[in-house]
């Protein structure tokens, strides 16, 4: 059992909580601490890259897929149980702008996987993406 895992199980409101509910919860939370991690070293090596030519979008949109990651990650272990209305909205719209960040980062990576911090966060933008959309179905979050 993953620390994420560990966490979300002591958690007061577990009992309350469908285990495969909280599994997917923890799976997304990991997800977006590894492409938190993934952009915001990418983005920090495009600094560093010789001979990089405009990448700057793509270093931007790594930075704001790190940042909202981060923030994910960081808001929704402390949703409230998702067997209620608690968090439930805000919960959504965390989960659609993570969706959105890595999709649109790992769009402007597509150029540059020959540079292999870039491929990392396009692999991991991919992770991410996948365990937002799959953590909000399992819930049956709306979009908005």
């Amino acid at each position: 059992m993953s620390s994420t895992q560990h966490v979300l199980a002591v958690h007061p409101t577990a009992p309350e909580t469908a285990p495969e509910h909280r599994l997917a919860r923890g799976v997304c939370i990991e997800a977006c601490f590894d492409c938190a991690q993934a952009c915001r070293s990418g983005a920090d090596a495009w600094l560093d890259e010789q001979g990089a030519q405009n990448i700057r979008t793509c270093q931007r949109a790594q930075e704001n897929c790190a940042d909202l990651c981060l923030a994910a990650a960081s808001i929704l272990p402390r949703l409230g149980s998702p067997g209620t209305d608690s968090g439930k909205a805000l919960m959504g719209a965390l989960l659609e702008a993570c969706i959105t960040a890595c999709r649109h980062c790992r769009e402007q990576c597509e150029p540059h996987v020959g540079f292999p911090h870039c491929r990392l966060s396009q692999e991991a933008c991919t992770r991410c993406e996948q365990a937002c959309v799959e953590l909000r179905d399992s819930l049956r979050l709306t979009r908005p």
